[in-house]
């Protein structure tokens, strides 16, 4: 199904957001395309149920205007590797691509936001929070929702452990895990069966390796992931 371009409830609409649409489910493409239309900064340029068909549409010679966010559903096999999204820039290297999946496995948000895509939304995301997303793109340049966005500082937070583990010894691991809980010295000594002098002792070389002279610029340094 091709259906470019569309018509929009007000072209004269002085800040006016070109937006694509690539879904292959045919009812929620429709619901997509005749909610945006309702809005008068919305202009649909083109939709379509596959990458596949906008790229044969592009090789005919056929114009379609340049989006300024595509839509795109991640759950066809020439997306969910992320190389659409790749393709898409290629294309049309001026557009943000806001992803919208089924799966909200970690690792498709993680590829995609390295493949390029300014956004991530789940697919059960009421209509007006994707019409927000598309403003939230244009004018900032990022959309997440809300469990995209948990399982984004999940991964990002496993990356750090696994920085800091390929550093520090398990011992310095157990006692880095509690300084940022807020632990005392003498409430680490007591938990790890040790001494404060030991607990100094173990800070000291953890400072060392990850070159920080203090507590604080140690925790700021792990919650700013730049370790």
């Amino acid at each position: 199904m091709i259906q470019f371009p569309l018509k929009t409830s007000n072209p004269t609409s002085k800040t006016m957001i070109k937006v694509g649409l690539i879904d292959d489910n045919y009812f929620l493409l429709n619901s997509y395309k005749e909610f945006l239309q309702g809005f008068p900064d919305i202009s649909v340029v083109f939709t379509f149920m596959s990458l596949a068909e906008l790229t044969k549409t592009i090789r005919h010679g056929l114009h379609i205007p340049e989006p300024d966010i595509v839509l795109l559903d991640i759950n066809q096999p020439q997306v969910a590797d992320n190389k659409g999204v790749q393709t898409i820039l290629e294309i049309y290297p001026h557009s943000k691509i806001i992803i919208i999946s089924g799966d909200d496995d970690e690792k498709y948000i993680v590829q995609s936001l390295k493949s390029g895509a300014s956004g991530f939304l789940i697919k059960n995301a009421k209509l007006m929070d994707i019409y927000s997303s598309i403003r939230d793109v244009y004018n900032s340049g990022a959309c997440l929702s809300p469990k995209a966005a948990k399982k984004l500082i999940d991964h990002l937070k496993s990356n750090i452990s696994e920085q800091l583990a390929t550093k520090l010894t398990k011992r310095e691991m157990e006692l880095v895990n509690l300084l940022k809980e807020g632990f005392s010295y003498k409430e680490m000594a007591k938990r790890m069966f040790v001494s404060v002098y030991t607990i100094n002792h173990h800070l000291k070389n953890i400072y060392q390796k990850l070159g920080v002279e203090t507590k604080s610029e140690l925790i700021s340094k792990i919650l700013q992931k730049t370790i």
